[in-house]
Formats: C-alpha cells, sequence, structure tokens
C-alpha cells in the first residue's frame, strides 16, 4: 500500500494547476527556454542565365594584305579586339603617345570601345614604354665622360667664336616681324599726283616727276 501511494505522489503534484502568478521557485529553475525555431538561410540571387559561361567574342581577323606600321596595327588590333595582335605591334614598338583620326590615344581607343583586356595590357606596358632616366654619374664609364666632356668643350668653343664674332651665343631664330602694311601717321594729301593724293611714302621729288601734263 505504501509502495502504490508513493507513486500517486509524484503525479499528484504534476496535475495540481500553476500558480496565477507563474510557475514556483522550485519549477523555474528546472525549467528550460522552448527551442529556438531554425531560421531559413538566405540563398544569394542566381546570376542571369548564361553569364558564368559566356565567351568573349571571337576578334575580328585581320587583313592578310595589310602592311601596316607599329602604331597604326595596335589601333587596328583594338578596333578587331585582338589582344595578340596588341600585344605584337606593342612589341614592335608601337607608341602609346599618338593619336588615331579620332584624336585618341591607343590608351583611350580601348576604354572607348570597352576592350578591357587590351586596356589592362596597355596600362601594365605604359611603364615600360617610357624611357629611362638618365644613368648617374657614378655609373658612367670613363669612356662616357670623356666623351661628354668633349661635347661641353666643342660647345663652349662655338659659344666663344660667336662672342667673338659680336653676337652673345648661340643664335635663336630669328623673331617673326609682321610686315608693315600702314604708316599709321595718316598721310599727306597731294592733289597734284591725282585724286585725293594721299600719298605718305613717296618723297617730293617723285611726286614732282609724276606732275600731271597740262595742255
Amino acid at each position: 500500500m505504501r509502495r502504490h501511494l508513493l507513486l500517486v505522489a509524484p503525479l499528484a503534484l504534476t496535475l495540481l494547476p500553476l500558480s496565477p502568478t507563474g510557475p514556483g521557485p522550485a519549477l523555474a529553475q528546472f525549467a528550460t527556454p522552448p527551442p529556438a525555431a531554425p531560421q531559413a538561410t538566405q540563398r544569394a540571387p542566381a546570376a542571369l542565365p548564361g553569364l558564368a559561361t559566356r565567351r568573349a567574342p571571337e576578334p575580328i581577323p585581320a587583313d592578310p594584305n595589310a602592311t601596316l606600321s607599329p602604331t597604326a596595327a595596335l589601333f587596328d588590333a583594338i578596333n578587331r579586339g585582338d589582344l595578340a595582335a596588341a600585344r605584337d605591334a606593342f612589341n614592335r614598338g608601337a607608341s602609346l603617345d599618338e593619336r588615331n583620326v579620332l584624336g585618341l590615344t591607343a590608351i583611350e581607343a580601348a576604354v572607348d570601345q570597352n576592350r578591357n583586356d587590351i586596356l589592362f595590357f596597355l596600362l601594365s606596358a605604359r611603364g615600360a614604354a617610357r624611357g629611362a632616366p638618365p644613368p648617374p654619374e657614378a655609373m658612367l664609364t670613363p669612356a662616357q665622360r670623356a666623351a661628354r666632356d668633349r661635347a661641353a668643350a666643342a660647345e663652349a668653343a662655338r659659344a666663344a667664336r660667336e662672342a667673338a664674332r659680336g653676337g652673345t651665343g648661340p643664335r635663336g631664330p630669328a623673331p617673326a616681324t609682321r610686315p608693315r602694311l600702314f604708316a599709321n601717321d595718316g598721310g599727306a594729301p597731294r592733289p597734284e599726283i591725282g585724286f585725293l593724293g594721299f600719298d605718305a611714302g613717296r618723297g617730293a621729288a617723285t611726286g614732282a616727276a609724276r606732275a600731271p601734263r597740262r595742255g
């Protein structure tokens, strides 16, 4: 009998109504929070169909009979979208500073035509296209120093000869002079030489020689 009472007592406690103010402190310490609901993972939006496997357009084939200079070949490769031809034209000495008929350099033409692969190549090769700075004094060989000194001595001797002739050194180009179109003095009336007779550039002797004939 006692065993049945011991088994029924815990069941009776669970069937008792809860307090209106909430569970008691004894039950609250054993209460566990409800499990959190699983959050739905947000998937990245799918890319436009075909972009992942899209290939770049094939370059337009070049004219096999065309013989172009390196710079012209570079602009032609940009127009056709041919990276290999652009690299070959640059290796043959194409200039990145010259402009085409539209006034654009090679880099500007690549930007204008959206040739990104050629543009990246030209930007990376732009530093190699520029000339290297002159070597410092410590890196000059004795032969280079002697040649430099001879050139400086020859220039000094030529300047001395110019100064002895009355000049002040190397003469530059003569200043541009504008032709004198008018005397800017208003002229002087000379009725004896014709109608109105404004002729400030001629002397009196010339005017007397050209006096009009009379009767």
